[in-house]
């Protein structure tokens, strides 16, 4: 009975590594054959050497420190370093023909791999229910992670390079890290502590599928380079688009189509194993409220903490995940038009040559102007901006993209532009304004909604 046990523990691990990697992959993505899931696999197994003999080495010094820095210095950083370094490695060799799926995608599977290994490790070591809480729920932790961090990992390859360029990259690193170590606290510290386990997946598993949705719509990189284009350069350009349609759709009164965040889940075959797996906590909570006393009959050596943890709780996230997954519309982020955008009025050039034009959107990194004089590509131009009452003179800014054909007169030129070095006080004020004028329409939109119903009633 033992052996079998002793064989039972690490084919659990096994088993929810290939769950939650053949789950996605199914889902979400087509992928490019086996090779790239090969190399992840290994590089996931590589990123747990490194990451073990990292813990290992330093362990001793690091041994008498509270139990949250024990959670972070032995646990979270060197495993997402790990992970993270291994993932650079392989992105770094094909930004130029990879999307942000595949980014996604490699790091999700090397993060499965990466746990599978671990858990097998670790249930040498573990009794049997809490080392089928650890697969069961860390497993999933570091293939979202390892997503999470794969998505930033090729976005900062395939962005401009600039100032503080890698700002996003750098922040997805210490998001996972801190929910790992989060993680690790809540688990290494038993008792009701693994119960908010299951919410801390849940919150991950939003950012991931958020991720996914915008990943499934994003260009192959090499695709946007045949027209000069950066990541980030595009994505300006398509917000400067899809609020250009709108004030043209309303202008000439055509309907705006609306494309919402949330797509349609429910199918029969979904939605009757989402019923399924949250029948078992149903079922189990009868067995915990009336007889307590059966659960260590039946279950040898689990305490009631873990049996609600295993049998209560992960069911009900598996049915989440079952009936949830996709929920994110990718057209959301690719087709929606924008409306109601904040006009920025804007002058380029010195004043003996300056054309006034406008901009819907700015950020850190820069704008994307209408022009009717076509610029000099890389030449510093000086930029005034008016925003609500409020006036930016000589801002430098750099034009690296323009949209101008000579043989169609009737077409509307424009050019990209990023600023050198970020103007903090436009950003942050052009922020405010924004913020203020996103809360004035909730108000207006709660305000018009009670007049409405009183009008009803």
């Amino acid at each position: 009975m033992n052996v079998s046990i002793d064989l039972l523990k690490p084919l659990t691990a096994v088993a929810a590594a290939w769950f939650y990697w053949y789950f996605y992959k199914r889902t979400y993505y087509s992928g490019q054959g086996k090779l790239v899931s090969t190399i992840a696999f290994f590089s996931g197994m590589v990123a747990t050497g490194i990451a073990l003999v990292w813990e290992a080495f330093v362990f001793d010094f690091f041994k008498d420190l509270g139990p949250f820095l024990q959670a972070f210095l032995l646990g979270a950083l060197p495993e997402e370093s790990a992970k993270a370094l291994l993932a650079i490695w392989y992105l770094r060799k094909t930004k130029n023909s990879s999307n942000l799926a595949d980014g996604l995608y490699f790091g999700l599977t090397l993060g499965a791999s990466f746990g599978c290994i671990e858990n097998v490790f670790y249930s040498f070591k573990l009794e049997f229910w809490p080392g089928l809480l650890r697969a069961g729920t860390s497993l999933p932790l570091h293939a979202f992670t390892g997503g999470i961090l794969g998505f930033f990992l090729l976005r900062n390859f395939q962005i401009r390079k600039a100032s503080l360029s890698g700002l996003e990259a750098v922040s997805a690193f210490l998001g996972a890290v801190l929910l790992h170590t989060f993680y690790n606290r809540l688990l290494a510290g038993g008792e009701t502590g693994i119960l908010w386990i299951p919410l801390l997946l849940g919150a991950t598993l939003l950012v991931l599928e958020f991720l996914i949705a915008q990943a499934e719509v994003s260009l192959p990189f090499e695709l946007m380079q045949a027209g000069g284009l950066f990541l980030d350069d595009y994505s300006m350009i398509q917000k400067f688009t899809r609020y250009d349609s709108w004030l043209r759709k309303t202008q000439n009164f055509e309907r705006v189509e609306t494309v919402r965040l949330f797509r349609s889940l429910f199918s029969p075959g979904r939605t009757l194993i989402a019923i399924l797996l949250f029948g078992v906590p149903l079922f189990c909570l009868n067995f915990y409220l009336f007889a307590p006393h059966l659960i260590p009959f039946y279950l040898v050596n689990i305490d009631f903490l873990q049996f609600i943890a295993l049998f209560m709780e992960y069911p009900a996230w598996l049915g989440i995940l079952f009936l949830f997954r996709g929920f994110i519309n990718p057209a959301f982020f690719q087709e929606r038009i924008l409306k109601v955008p904040l006009f920025l009025s804007v002058t380029l050039g010195p004043p003996d040559k300056e054309e006034p034009t406008l901009a819907y959107s700015l950020s850190r990194r820069g704008f994307y102007s209408p022009l009717t004089q076509e610029p000099i590509l890389e030449k510093d131009t000086e930029v005034s901006f008016y925003i609500a009452g409020k006036n930016f003179p000589a801002i430098r800014a750099v034009p690296v993209w323009k949209n101008f054909r000579q043989d169609d007169p009737n077409h509307e030129g424009g050019a990209l532009f990023r600023f050198p070095e970020i103007p903090w006080s436009l950003v942050a004020w052009r922020w405010l304004v924004r913020t203020r004028q996103q809360v004035r329409n909730l108000l207006d939109a709660i305000l018009s909604l009670r007049v409405s119903v009183k009008r009803n009633s």
